[in-house]
């Protein structure tokens, strides 16, 4: 089967829906068989995933918006290469593709229709013109989580038949290390003290000022390390931090190598993630691997991921966080419990099955 994939997320530093589809895509090579991949991006990808007679790379020639691109370039290509297949990861599809391609979309969450006040201009801008279109014409939809699949169901009124829940994974390299592999990291990135720690973009919707609030107010010699790309009002960010004189506390330090991710995830007292909607919520996970005792807002997805390893709090409510950090700190015994459960509820979500599932998707094929 000829299978198409929009890979134009790929252009940057994975995070996000790229992380999700690079993860997808390490793996492809070792499930198809007769099957051959062709990936399209306005301009050229950074991972190179396998050169051989089963994979092709379709690149723009003109400097149109990844978005645009699909709907023009994009789908001339698909036409050429006689695609069966295109797979949308990214919330967008090639609009009126002929009916002898079939169509998946990934929706791995619905901020622009849940939080949009959360979106820069351009991409709720983008996502109005093409989103509803794009899950109204998809043969099929994946998303991550139950709770996206009904939200899905109950503002586009799609037939739940047509979703199919995958649920993303948590790469091998997030586990406990020792303190002899955590220290030298830590140390190359200034962190001398015990410290709480975040993961996520710099964004409004990831609901930081909450956390800072709460930090102040927490009485312990600690640090805050926040780790996110700068996104959609991230200044706003900084501002609060200096009105708060928590300069010298919180240690912002952007986007960090990939293999000192788990790492630095090891040197954390406590995780925080108080975001205010997640389709998925990927960090969490990736927290809960590394045996980290983890404070999650209770919001969307968040709890049917986390399960009972996740101590919740409420994410408009800075005294509910407030006081869950200090149970946490204070019960050396909780701590011990979220570590264990943390562990094993990481097992459930494998990346390997999430790439085994993705294709038998696109290749019409029933999951279990």
């Amino acid at each position: 089967m000829k299978i198409g994939i929009d890979a134009g997320v790929l252009r940057e530093k994975t995070r996000g829906v790229g992380r999700y589809l690079a993860n997808i895509l390490e793996r492809l090579p070792k499930l198809i068989t007769n099957d051959q991949i062709y990936l399209y991006s306005p301009r050229p990808i950074l991972y190179q995933y396998r050169n051989s007679a089963n994979w092709y790379y379709r690149y723009g020639t003109t400097l149109l918006p990844g978005s645009f691109w699909l709907q023009t370039q994009c789908k001339s290509y698909l036409k050429k290469d006689k695609i069966e297949t295109f797979f949308g990861p990214s919330h967008v599809l090639p609009l009126n593709l002929p009916n002898t391609i079939r169509k998946v979309l990934a929706v791995n969450d619905l901020v622009s229709v849940l939080y949009p006040k959360t979106m820069a201009s351009y991409n709720l801008f983008i996502h109005k013109l093409f989103f509803r279109q794009s899950i109204i014409s998809a043969d099929h939809i994946v998303t991550m989580s139950e709770y996206t699949k009904n939200a899905i169901v109950r503002y586009f009124g799609i037939d739940k038949e047509k979703i199919t829940i995958i649920y993303g994974g948590v790469n091998d390299k997030f586990r406990p290390y020792n303190k002899d592999e955590v220290f030298p990291i830590i140390s190359q990135y200034g962190l001398k003290r015990p410290y709480f720690l975040s993961v996520g973009t710099l964004e409004p919707r990831k609901n930081y000022e909450v956390l800072l609030q709460a930090f102040k107010q927490l009485k312990v010699d600690y640090d805050l390390v926040i780790i996110g790309k700068k996104g959609w009002k991230a200044s706003n960010i900084f501002m609060i931090t200096n009105s708060l004189r928590l300069q010298d506390r919180v240690k912002i330090l952007g986007y960090v190598k990939e293999d000192d991710l788990p790492l630095l995830y090891n040197g954390a007292e406590v995780f925080m993630f108080p975001s205010l909607y997640e389709g998925f919520g990927l960090p969490v996970l990736e927290a809960l691997a590394c045996g980290i005792p983890t404070i999650s807002s209770n919001a969307s997805s968040l709890p049917e991921i986390g399960g009972e390893a996740v101590k919740y709090f409420n994410p408009n409510s800075i005294d509910d966080l407030l006081k869950k950090m200090q149970e946490v700190l204070d019960s050396n015994e909780l701590r011990k419990s979220l570590r264990e459960k943390g562990v094993i509820q990481a097992k459930k979500f494998n990346w390997d099955k999430t790439s085994q599932k993705t294709l038998a998707v696109l290749k019409g094929l029933a999951i279990d």
